[in-house]
């Protein structure tokens, strides 16, 4: 399998990782103490035992940037370098297996957006070398619909991690509004979350990639129009008088930047928190929703238990309502 922000191949004996995985067992026998000394006592143990391929895998260094893709060929892995423009092979029965790299074109010059997708996706930033920005925001820059307990607000509080974007357009930032711009998360997120200090055109390529982020069109628009559904929905989205969601998310960035307590907090929030209004733009793929992930569905934030009308007047609304305001939020 391939590394793309750690830019590696690795090589797993797969039979022997199933023949060690075997020799555990499901659950240890009446009376067996667990052995302390060891990360795996029984298989339900291996996926946090970070040892367990120690001899397993060899860990291949490449010479590209961003391995996403990976044919095999024979004996032959060939990885495709993503910004690097690559391709390199690896002879698997080679005693010391060593990559040989072919360009597949002259190197051009990078934009300032590209080479921030580059470093957002690029683990070796990090000061252990092994997680990006992407590890929590998706290569992509959207979500990877986890709770990450971050150090913004203090431990304890995990949060659901949050589409960047329009987080330029859209401050203060984090689920809190700890950070008043997302030119200030980004530095300190290099710095809390990766423990790096890079020079300054790194954060300020990040800055220019996540700018550049535009939403996609929605799949449940019909040949690129609201349904008929989606356009009813949105007459509940906007009036006031109805579910008035437009009051908090109005037209054109479906935020008013403004923090409210929408009674969604916990114990380990704090007493009145006060919670971001984030964009509804790409809502579609947005899921899980809520600062703490607790929604599964926009169906269970319009309708779960104790929302108290504070994400829309929904309590009055009929089921066909319901499904016209869901109809339109997902088709922004």
């Amino acid at each position: 399998m391939t590394h793309a922000g750690t830019h590696e191949l690795s090589v797993i004996d797969f039979p022997a990782v199933c023949a060690k995985l075997e020799r555990l067992p499901d659950v240890l026998a009446p009376g067996r103490a667990p052995d302390f000394t060891r990360a795996s006592n029984v298989k339900s143990d291996v996926p946090t035992d970070l040892a367990f391929l120690t001899g397993l895998r060899q860990r291949i260094k490449l010479y590209g940037n961003g391995p996403r893709a990976l044919a095999l060929a024979g004996d032959i892995a060939w990885v495709a370098g993503y910004f690097s423009d690559t391709i390199e092979s690896v002879d698997l029965t080679a005693k010391a297996m060593a990559p040989v790299s072919y360009a597949l074109g002259p190197a051009g010059t990078r934009s300032l957006e590209r080479k921030g997708e580059q470093w957002f996706n690029d683990a070796t930033l990090c000061f252990q070398q092994w997680q990006s920005c992407a590890t929590c925001h998706s290569f992509d820059a959207r979500v990877d619909a986890l709770n990450w307990d971050l150090l913004n607000d203090g431990l304890g509080s995990p949060k659901n991690s949050k589409s960047l974007v329009w987080a330029h357009r859209t401050p203060p930032v984090m689920s809190t509004g700890v950070r008043t711009d997302a030119a200030v998360a980004v530095r300190a997120g290099l710095r809390h979350a990766l423990f790096a200090v890079p020079p300054d055109e790194v954060p300020a390529a990040i800055d220019a990639y996540l700018k550049a982020l535009v939403p996609q069109p929605s799949p449940q628009l019909e040949g690129g129009q609201l349904s008929a559904a989606a356009r009813r929905g949105r007459k509940l989205f906007e009036d006031p008088r109805l579910a008035g969601c437009a009051v908090c998310h109005p037209a054109p960035l479906f935020t008013d930047l403004k923090s409210y307590d929408v009674g969604t907090g916990n114990r380990l929030d704090g007493p009145g928190v006060k919670f971001d209004t984030p964009t509804l733009a790409e809502l579609w793929r947005t899921a899980p929703y809520l600062h703490d992930g607790s929604a599964r569905t926009i169906r269970d934030v319009l309708t779960g238990p104790d929302r108290w009308d504070q994400h829309g007047k929904t309590s009055q609304l009929t089921d066909r309502q319901i499904d016209d305001l869901i109809a339109y939020v997902l088709s922004l």
